[in-house]
């Protein structure tokens, strides 16, 4: 077993068609890091035969004199089940790296160690890997990383994937239908609109998403925007058609209470009382929509997602919307857009996104997602390999903030 460099295109190919692939490996994802200041290493490990049974993008920055840090987003490309083979791996990389500086590295495995259904029961389960990874010298970091992803897997039935998201979800997608929204991919040219969106959500500028836009342009790995437009004439229209559709409904009902030769009117009486909160609930929709139609002369965006596809998966990537319309929750109506489009072209793996730490502050879009009928995945989040010890400690020692 052998470290060599690789090239770009190299790397390309490898990470393409390997079983723990994820868009953070990935020549545009190094091409991105740049505007963070961070420089790329591609690495791997041949074995006998010179096949590539290893690899790593490492982004790394010089932070003390000559030394170097690096940091491996979403972990090596590897087996985490073979012990042995990441053994060496470990190993030999320690030394390739120590030749050039390096202190320390940082993994964030994306491999999954753990499924659970929104019940919390658990699908499946490896402690095998995080065995592994801590037996080859690996240590737990204090400092944050992705520990867990909500995950849907479809199997291509349109009809049946939807069948399967939650009333909340379905319910959502079926009123913005009837509000008009309709869902729009965009190009460069909507990436202004589509930061504003999202502004209050990110650390990051313009730049950076720019960035995305530009290095993520290929058949493997591709980024993408997409709007949820809202029609306020189609919104006042169907108001009009649905509220005069339950008046009418309504005025059947009270017919049949009045009959004197109906029977069963408790039946038609909680019919009725159902009807008028309706009524009630349409009138005030109706109003909306009318102040819509009078502010607003064509169709205007009230959400956006961006998404990344990378060779078979497509990861949700950032979402965002007008706080004037957060109630209408026309994400959902674009995630089931985008889950519908790429199904239908075979598209099977959809990471929904990654779950925020606090997960009470941000509950309410956990469990949106968790009602698309996903699973949580838990990953082993982020762990660091000392290169050099002797400066690793010094270093430790004077600023206490590596681990």
């Amino acid at each position: 077993m052998q470290i060599i460099s690789l090239n770009e295109i190299q790397f390309k190919n490898y990470s393409r068609i390997h079983s723990k692939r994820n868009y953070f490996q990935t020549v545009e994802f190094a091409n991105v890091e740049k505007i963070n200041g961070y420089n790329a290493l591609y690495v791997g490990m041949i074995d006998d035969n010179n096949n590539l049974v290893a690899a790593s993008l490492i982004l790394n920055k010089k932070f003390f004199s000559k030394y170097i840090y690096g940091n491996i987003p979403g972990g090596h490309l590897i087996d985490y089940d073979n012990y042995d083979l990441l053994n060496t791996y470990t190993n030999l990389l320690k030394k390739y790296l120590y030749k050039l500086n390096y202190v320390y590295i940082f993994i964030n495995p994306l491999v999954q160690i753990k499924s659970t259904d929104k019940n919390n029961n658990i699908l499946y389960e490896n402690k095998n890997i995080i065995n592994n990874i801590n037996k080859t010298g690996y240590k737990k970091s204090q400092m944050l990383g992705i520990t867990n992803s909500i995950n849907l897997n479809t199997n291509g039935n349109i009809k049946q994937i939807f069948n399967n998201f939650s009333r909340f979800v379905k319910r959502n997608i079926k009123e913005n239908k009837l509000m008009g929204i309709k869902i729009t991919k965009s190009d460069n040219n909507g990436i202004s609109e589509f930061y504003s969106l999202i502004r209050k959500k990110t650390k990051y500028d313009i730049k950076y998403y720019e960035n995305y836009f530009n290095n993520f342009n290929s058949n493997y790995n591709l980024f993408e925007i997409y709007f949820a437009n809202l029609n306020p004439h189609i919104y006042l229209e169907n108001c009009n058609n649905i509220l005069t559709k339950e008046r009418k409904k309504n005025a059947k009902l009270t017919e049949k209470i009045l009959d004197s030769n109906v029977k069963s009117k408790n039946y038609y009486i909680n019919k009725k009382l159902h009807s008028d909160r309706l009524i009630e609930k349409y009138s005030k929709e109706l109003q909306k929509a009318i102040k819509l139609n009078n502010i607003y002369k064509k169709d205007f965006v009230v959400a956006t997602v961006a998404i990344i596809k990378n060779v078979d998966e497509i990861y949700f990537f950032v979402e965002g919307y007008e706080e004037e319309f957060r109630d209408i929750r026309a994400i959902h109506s674009i995630t089931w857009d985008i889950i519908k489009k790429y199904s239908k072209l075979g598209y099977k793996k959809f990471n929904l996104g990654y779950t925020p730490q606090n997960k009470d502050k941000f509950k309410g879009i956990y469990f949106s997602k968790l009602g698309f009928n996903a699973n949580i995945i838990e990953y082993p989040g982020n762990h660091f390999l000392v290169i050099n010890n002797k400066i690793f400690n010094f270093l430790n020692m004077i600023e206490n903030k590596i681990k």
